[in-house]
């Protein structure tokens, strides 16, 4: 009976160094993947799912060695885990918010520069119109007046 259990015990040795092994492989290639990753997305979704296999490693190595507080270890590591990817899920979509506002603005100031060109543009034809007609002023305050009641009922 005793050597069947000794070759149990060795059969899981194996099997847990095995799956230590494929997770270490995978571990890396997650790795390669953050370093590598076309997009944000996929460098945030590879973080997660190394986070995700540390926890698996660190819960085989407690029962492969029989040890109950590693079980604890690895709750704590996937509450860091956890928070550790909503923090750079904020970080990067404040950022990329950022870099969207700075793309805005400068078409932004493009418009009112073009704005202000116009108006700019216009109230010198206007002077120019009134001053050709009446040189002496008279036009010129009739039209501020009527401009300003225009102005006046717009605004109303």
């Amino acid at each position: 009976m005793s050597s069947g259990i000794r070759a149990l015990e060795t059969t899981y040795h194996f099997l847990f160094v095995g799956i230590l092994i494929i997770l270490g492989v995978m571990l890396f290639l997650c790795l390669l993947r953050a370093c590598m990753g076309p997009t944000v997305a996929d460098r945030l979704v590879s973080i997660n799912m190394m986070g995700t296999m540390v926890m698996v490693i660190i819960a085989t190595l407690a029962v492969m060695m029989g040890e109950s507080y590693l079980v604890d270890i690895c709750i704590i590591y996937a509450m860091i885990s956890f928070l550790a990817v909503i923090v750079l899920s904020k970080v990067i979509m404040g950022v990329r918010k950022q870099e969207e506002t700075e793309e805005v603005e400068p078409e932004k100031k493009q418009e009112e520069d073009i704005f202000d060109e116009m108006i700019e543009q216009e109230s010198e034809e206007f002077h120019e119109k009134i001053l050709q007609k009446e040189p002496d002023g008279e036009m010129l305050k009739e039209a501020f007046d009527e401009k300003q009641e225009n102005g006046e009922r717009e605004e109303a």
